[in-house]
């Protein structure tokens, strides 16, 4: 029984709630999409990107955590498909009214990302993605804050945009993946078999574009539903359902020498979960530099 109430406490704060992936966050971004309309005129077959990002997330339950670290994706073209891979590492401190419960450094899942551009008109871009994403490590969500999911999954997303003028374009994604069970332990050393479910994004942006420079700004929300547990808990588990709301903005420069394509970008957003109300996050902030090389 002690076990069992120790494992409710434990999943009520940290189910889902508790563990971040940058490779997930970051892809559904329209920064992170491959095919642009300022992209069109290069026929460049690789695409480099190395960024950094810190990350703050503060819980209602006075639970905080910062993930400072890297990520870095290749991306191989031919002709109207592309192929990606995108991985991340991060630094973790969580605190509890202040005070550090854990600190240590972890690697994000993998993901695999296999695209398709099926409409590249003038004025239109649409591009259907399948995603397969690998994790790197166990999962410890039951035990502290984690760094990559820990779950094998399988998706699909869809992005699009539409040349709005010379200078503006409005873009738009939908994106859905399905999480498969995956061993977890508790800090008993109890052994479980859980899923964090499916999740869910709706992405829209705006981007201005003048000369060299582009600005865009855009909104994501995000959901997570259907978590699954063995033993079951079923009716603490769907407590842990999400809506997260994300609010960004980002400042680009390209630059192009002998047919390479370089892209350096700065990141800020804003977000906040609008349930669960107890121990969602009340602000999640983060920052972000990059560089992309097309070659």
């Amino acid at each position: 029984m002690k076990s069992r109430l120790l494992f409710f406490l434990l999943i009520f704060q940290n189910f889902g709630l508790s563990s971040v992936s940058m490779v997930y966050n970051f892809r559904i971004a329209q920064i992170t999409k491959h095919f642009q309309f300022d992209n069109l005129e290069y026929d460049n077959k690789f695409t480099l990107i190395a960024l950094v990002f810190d990350q703050y997330l503060n819980r209602r339950n006075c639970i905080s955590t910062n993930y400072a670290g890297g990520f870095g994706t290749f991306i191989f073209n031919y002709k109207q498909f592309y192929l990606r891979a995108d991985s991340a590492f991060s630094h973790i401190n969580e605190k509890e009214n202040k005070k550090l419960i854990f600190s240590g450094t972890e690697t994000d899942d993998v993901l695999f990302s296999l695209g398709y551009n099926f409409v590249r008109n003038e004025k239109n871009l649409v591009t259907f993605t399948g995603l397969f994403g690998i994790p790197t490590h166990k999962s410890h969500a039951l035990q502290h804050a984690d760094f990559g999911f820990g779950q094998n999954s399988l998706g699909a997303q869809l992005d699009g945009s539409r040349l709005l003028s010379e200078k503006n374009i409005f873009m738009y994604g939908l994106r859905y993946v399905r999480f498969f069970k995956n061993e977890a332990f508790d800090s008993e050393c109890n052994k479980y078999k859980y899923s964090i479910g499916n999740l869910a994004d709706i992405f829209v942006a705006f981007k201005n574009i003048w000369g060299k420079h582009a600005l865009e700004y855009g909104y994501t929300a995000k959901f997570g539903f259907g978590a699954k547990v063995y033993p079951s808990f079923d009716d603490i588990v769907k407590k842990t359902n999400y809506i997260r709301s994300n609010f960004y903005i980002n400042y680009r420069y390209k630059t192009v020498f002998n047919n390479i394509v370089n892209k350096f970008l700065l990141y800020f957003s804003y977000g906040f979960d609008h349930s669960p109300q107890k121990f969602g996050c009340k602000f999640i902030l983060t920052f972000w530099g990059s560089w992309n090389v097309s070659f």
